[in-house]
């Protein structure tokens, strides 16, 4: 970060100067333990807590300023900025410091896919540029203030995660990351319990593109039913679609492009199969004219040393966006070659002849099709086991999207279900009225499901475990390594 003044720092979050004004800022943390030297410090209010009682230890652990929306008595040696929100003066100096950059910024949203495919985008843009990419789970309201706040001078790009569970979230991220290109990578049920329906979702991740220019660029899915109707070959007026006068605005200014397997996309995966416990692909642009008719324009052999479908689609992602900034596809395949999972999000683990795919992070009933997809991709292993907790934040719906992952299930080569929670056991529920052969166990929690797989897996299994965050099933990963060592 590039050393700001105190006063620099007033100005732009609108706040009261108290006590020494000659401090100057070279960080900025929300974790008063975890403090870089000459760092700001912004307690924020939560649920549970306040961390306006931890400015004390902010100061005691090299802060040298603090915002602060609490009436104190204010030490002359130390630095204050009073503000009305410190979450709200966080994301005012979040947006100032962006500001300060013209660097250009790629956001990426989605309900599902969104830190796959920005570590791809990533992987793909650093063959040719110096990039800044989220870290983390950085994506929100708190957090992407936080990495714009980590721009440096050095960076030719960023590449920013965008999440949002409830209405008008997406429009405060877009106005403080300004993107002028976007990646919406599909629109699934993760938060409908809050938004209602996958329109509204739409609509929502759609704000994403709220600072866009003419020349601004949109990637879609065209894979995905909704975001396919974004996208001019497909003939759908954007008035029909009922995503708000802006939005409609910005997307008939702007370019929309869609990526994926089906009729109609600019940039094409064909030919797709498992080789040497990766994925390879022939990876095509394709333009068309009024007459919808296709004109090819490139083809390229892609390797990934992932599997699944899903990550196909999350590396044409990362080739269309390379390829808007300059770098041609085979040097953005080589970049992609060498992409590797991040921890809990589709890692593999070989374990004394046991195959684990830790995909344990987070949950959506889409991702776990995919990840069983993941499964049934795997080579030479004796069975395939699913262990599938609940997905939460699905509200009255939470039942029947469980169930329908089970009817998906159910035809597929999987040799065993295991879930894990009460919602969870509907997909089971589902296996079992489709009268598939697959077994199915059911539990209540992490440590009988892991006290009984210990028994159940053996040598030349596979095994992929999955749920959402708050069912913590990176447990049953960490028991399974422990206990098949």
């Amino acid at each position: 970060m590039v050393a700001l003044s105190i006063k620099e720092i007033a100005d732009a979050v609108e706040g009261i100067i108290y006590g020494d004004t000659g401090v100057t800022v070279t960080s900025v943390s929300t974790n008063s333990k975890n403090l870089s030297p000459d760092a700001l410090f912004v307690p924020i209010i939560g649920e549970r807590t306040d961390a306006h009682d931890f400015m004390n230890d902010a100061f005691e652990n090299g802060a040298k300023a603090c915002l602060t929306s609490r009436e104190l008595e204010y030490e002359t040696d130390k630095a204050y900025i009073k503000v009305e929100d410190t979450l709200k003066a966080l994301q005012q100096l979040g947006t100032y410091y962006r500001n300060k950059f013209s660097v250009p910024v790629v956001g990426i949203t989605g309900s599902v896919g969104k830190t796959t495919t920005k570590e791809m985008i990533a992987a793909a843009l650093e063959t040719k540029y110096r990039v800044l990419k989220t870290e983390g789970n950085m994506n929100s309201q708190v957090g992407l203030p936080l990495m714009m706040l980590r721009l440096e001078p050095e960076h030719e790009i960023a590449v920013i995660e965008m999440g949002m569970s409830e209405e008008g979230e997406m429009g405060r991220l877009a106005d403080i990351a300004r993107p002028e290109t976007a990646v919406v990578t599909n629109i699934g049920v993760s938060h409908i319990a809050q938004l209602k329906t996958r329109e509204n979702i739409r609509k929502e991740k759609l704000n994403i593109i709220n600072c866009f220019s003419e020349t601004s660029v949109l990637f879609v899915n065209g894979n995905d039913d909704l975001l396919c109707e974004l996208i001019p070959e497909n003939g759908k007026a954007l008035d029909e679609l009922k995503l708000g006068q802006v939005t409609e605005e910005k997307l008939t200014g702007c370019k929309r492009i869609a990526y994926g397997t089906a009729s109609g996309c600019t940039y094409l995966a064909e030919d797709i199969r498992t080789q040497d416990g990766g994925t390879r692909f022939t990876y095509k642009k394709i333009t068309y004219n009024e007459q919808k008719e296709e004109k090819l324009l490139l083809e390229e052999e892609i390797t990934l040393q992932v599997l699944g479908l899903h990550n196909v689609y999350n590396a044409l992602a990362a080739l269309a966006v390379a390829e808007l900034y300059q770098i041609p596809a085979a040097v953005a395949g080589e970049g992609l070659k060498h992409y590797l999972p991040i921890a809990m999000r589709g890692q593999i683990k070989e374990v004394n002849g046991l195959t684990i795919i830790d995909d344990s992070y987070n949950a959506s009933p889409d991702s776990m099709k995919s990840g069983v997809q993941v499964l049934l991709a795997l080579e030479n292993v004796r069975r395939r086991v699913a262990v599938l907790a609940d997905v939460k934040e699905l509200g009255e719906i939470s039942k029947q999207c469980h169930y329908e992952v089970g009817v998906t299930i159910s035809s597929l080569k999987v040799d065993a279900l295991i879930t894990v929670g009460e919602d969870a056991a509907y997909i089971a529920q589902a296996v079992k009225d489709q009268k598939s052969p697959i077994e199915t166990y059911c539990f209540d929690d992490n440590q009988t499901v892991s006290d009984f797989l210990r028994s159940y897996l053996k040598p030349g299994d596979g095994i992929l475990v999955k749920g959402s965050r708050g069912m913590k099933t990176d447990e049953i990963v960490n028991y399974l390594i422990a206990h098949f060592k």
